[in-house]
């Protein structure tokens, strides 16, 4: 058991004190070989240039969009009997799978998902800081909408890896200006969601990302990877010593490069191996008595960061 009262020992600086949305339109790419099949194509070319930005992002139907909400709410409730099993024969799911498998053909960073939130928030006052991440990172401010206060901006995707967040992270982080950035990932990169990614790639991304949000003022939380004994959908891959070796590194690398480190992994787990079991679901995504646990790490991470 994680003690509750176990003070936030988390926070390392040592040298310094809403929605998936994801289908590119192929429109443009059919009429123009549709019109040089049929001999159009001088037609064409004296037709105006297309917008500069023909890029259409399809959204979930409200059916499936109301099925996905109902399952991220049961998977975050503590006391729900939730199962991935409950949900994957649903004809909802089949479309989210479909959405999914499309997106990773043609959006495969995901820049549709926030590409008009992006625009309210840059219209509107500087951000205090940006979550960047993966699914943990998006159902937080589900499962602890408290901390997601004004000013703190929330652009976690389900599913991805450090190489599909580095593909976002201009679009995500640093057009939006904000004082701090929050970067939480590794979890699907041990899991291979998008093939296996070494320890050195994902070194690489998490340095990229550093360096971009530091080089445009842009102060940084590095946080460790959960804790995951095994993964369900790839339950052949043993992933807690990759995990610990990387959360190590993680950790000195912040050191190096005056950014703030954060240790989520030893809040959230009994044995340093697995996410305790009374904090989580499917031993992978924390609930909501898992994100009441991190919430105090998170807030020294940013007061931190800003100084």
């Amino acid at each position: 058991m994680v003690d509750a009262d176990k003070p936030p020992s988390a926070i390392l600086n040592p040298d310094v004190g809403q929605r998936p949305s994801a289908v590119v339109g192929r429109g443009l790419a059919l009429l123009a070989s549709l019109a040089a099949l049929t001999g159009l194509a001088g037609v064409c070319e004296s037709a105006p240039p297309p917008p500069q930005d023909p890029q259409v992002c399809v959204q979930l139907s409200p059916e499936a969009r109301t099925f996905l909400d109902d399952l991220i709410l049961d998977m975050l409730d503590p006391v729900s009997d939730f199962s991935h099993l409950h949900y994957l024969g649903e004809p909802e799911m089949k479309e989210v799978q479909s959405l999914d498998m499309d997106r990773r053909k043609n959006d495969w960073g995901n820049l549709c998902q926030y590409k008009n939130d992006n625009l309210t928030v840059m219209a509107g006052p500087k951000p205090k800081v940006v979550f960047l991440g993966d699914s943990i990172t998006e159902f937080w401010s589900i499962g602890d909408p408290e901390l997601f206060e004004p000013g703190v901006i929330n652009r976690g995707i389900s599913g991805q890896t450090s190489s599909q967040m580095l593909v976002r992270f201009w679009q995500d982080v640093v057009r939006l200006n904000p004082e701090v950035v929050h970067i939480m990932a590794g979890t699907n990169d041990l899991a291979e969601n998008t093939g296996y990614v070494s320890d050195e790639a994902f070194k690489g991304n998490i340095e990229a990302m550093v360096t971009l949000a530091q080089s445009h003022g842009i102060g940084v939380i590095l946080a460790s990877i959960p804790p995951a004994g095994s993964f369900g959908w790839r339950p052949e891959l043993n992933p807690p010593e990759r995990i610990s070796v990387l959360n190590q590194w993680i950790k000195e690398y912040a050191a190096q490069q005056d950014a703030v480190f954060v240790d989520y992994h030893s809040l959230l787990t009994d044995d340093g191996a697995k996410m305790s079991e009374n904090l989580t679901h499917d031993g992978v995504h924390p609930h909501r008595e898992g994100y009441a646990r991190m919430q105090e790490a998170a807030r020294q991470a940013i007061a931190k960061a800003q100084k």
